[in-house]
């Protein structure tokens, strides 16, 4: 048997293995097309197309590679820790019913399985990875193209067409291919595959264990927040030869893709010897089964609570992916409007990344649910992101702390817009010279329609509204002193 703890290590394990792939061809995708999206403001450049087609190709291909090369004794470390671990439980609960099960280290059919179920599935996964490049390819072309259509029509600017084009490539992530056709992104096919691989070679393992030993009662771990279905047969006795008065194979859905040991369970079982003491009471399941949490001053199911956990989770992954994705332009682009539009793009992905984790934060506060670390990690990528992320966090704060309620021509600082601090980190304005043109402005300009008026300073200008009191924007304008 495995504990819910020790399939929580074995998600993030799985979690490690392939996460920085799908960033690194995110960026992959992105500087490709920063590399022929200026062409396209002028032709539709096949030659310069199909050259960066070709390289995109071959370097997927190679970290593919190099990913999959490294995922070997991963997967089979993995495998070999659950498969050991599994039947050592068991196995003292066979000893004390004075049986003598032999090691699984010395069954040859055992490790034979265990070895071979761990190299399907990583075969399974290097094959499903290969399928990145086509896929890459596709993505590529597909967003020329599109950025192609919206430059050359009017429809968008050029920087807007290649930062939208990119955001859209980062939304949709790395997708594999199963051979059926069906697409799902690396890091769900990932986690799928290696949850369900070693959760069904332990059942396999402990099925042949069972047969040898001539056992056929199994209680079911349980755990709370157990998705519905299987809150209805959770730390229940299981007869695997049909016995009445214990739960059947059919019942718990033995075998089925949703039942138990199914796609993503982390329920287990292990020999129940008849007439001892339970694991679990039933006033424990129930509990269970009712055990709410309160969010907002909403009252919620534990399980949908842990549903909503998984969506904000998956959304702070999205949003480094997104930044990923503006890292890539910015690896080899050398328009210069681009660089100042995307670094702007970034710095806004940047507050919103910031804004969606103190709402995961406050949700776990007010929930007291575990944060998962492993499912907000994306890599070696993760500490660059984040420092950057900090950057722009820090000229936010900056801004708070030390510059509402100032005033500036009899006008009071009430607001800060989020363009002037997107504007102050992609121009690499100073704040200190923003404080100092604040502080000592040199001239004012003239009140426009909208309301806004320059704040002229030594080293910069600043953009106010003069009816909401918001900083709006910041540009490195200097204003000499007359």
């Amino acid at each position: 048997m495995l504990t819910p703890e020790q399939w929580e290590t074995i998600s993030k394990q799985a979690a490690q293995i392939y996460n920085q792939l799908e960033l690194d061809i995110i960026e992959e995708i992105a500087t490709r097309i920063a590399n022929v999206g200026y062409a396209n403001t002028v032709v539709h450049n096949d030659f310069l197309i199909a050259q960066e087609m070709g390289f995109l190709y071959e370097d997927i291909i190679n970290l593919v590679s190099r990913y999959n090369n490294t995922s070997v004794s991963q997967i089979q470390e993995i495998f070999e820790s659950a498969g050991v671990k599994s039947l050592t439980f068991d196995d003292k609960i066979y000893k004390e019913a004075g049986l003598n099960p032999i090691p699984i280290k010395q069954s040859k059919s055992m490790l034979q399985l265990l070895l071979a179920t761990a190299s399907k599935t990583n075969n399974n996964l290097n094959n499903l990875c290969m399928t990145t490049a086509n896929n890459a390819q596709n993505d590529f072309l597909n967003a020329i193209d599109s950025a192609y259509l919206e430059v050359s029509t009017g429809v968008k600017s050029y920087t807007s067409a290649i930062i939208d084009t990119i955001d859209k490539i980062s939304k949709k992530g790395a997708i594999v291919t199963y051979p059926s056709g069906r697409k799902m992104s690396i890091e769900s096919a990932v986690r799928m595959n290696i949850i369900t691989g070693v959760n069904q070679t332990c059942g396999k393992l402990q099925l042949m264990r069972a047969d040898e030993l001539g056992w056929d009662l199994m209680e079911i771990t349980a755990h709370g927040g157990a998705r519905p279905e299987h809150a209805e047969w959770q730390g229940k006795i299981v007869s695997r030869s049909g016995q009445k008065g214990y739960l059947s194979l059919d019942d718990i859905g033995y075998g089925e893709p949703t039942g138990f040991k199914g796609v993503n369970c982390r329920h287990d079982w292990y020999p129940y010897y008849k007439g001892s003491s339970r694991t679990y009471t039933q006033e424990q399941l129930n509990n269970w089964k009712k055990e709410i949490v309160t969010y907002n001053g909403q009252k919620i199911s534990k399980y949908d609570a842990t549903q909503i956990q998984r969506k904000m989770e998956r959304q702070i992954r999205q949003d480094k992916k997104d930044i990923a994705g503006l890292n890539g332009i910015l690896k080899n682009a050398t328009d210069n409007k681009l660089i100042v539009d995307t670094k702007t793009e970034f710095s806004k992905k940047s507050l919103t990344y910031k804004t969606h984790q103190n709402i995961l934060e406050d949700f776990i506060q007010q929930t007291s649910l575990v944060k998962d670390n492993s499912r907000l990690y994306i890599g070696s990528q993760d500490k660059s992101i984040s420092n950057q992320i900090s950057n722009v966090t820090k000229i936010a704060n900056k801004y708070n702390k030390n510059v509402i309620g100032m005033e500036v021509n009899g006008i009071e600082i009430k607001e800060i817009g989020e363009h002037i601090i997107s504007r102050t980190y992609a121009r690499d304005v100073s704040f200190e010279d923003v404080q100092d043109t604040l502080k000592n402005p040199i001239k004012y300009g003239k009140i426009r329609t909208d309301n806004s008026m320059q704040v002229k300073g030594l080293n910069c200008t600043i953009v106010i509204n003069v009816k909401t009191g918001k900083l709006v924007t910041a540009f490195p304008k200097k204003t000499k002193r007359k």
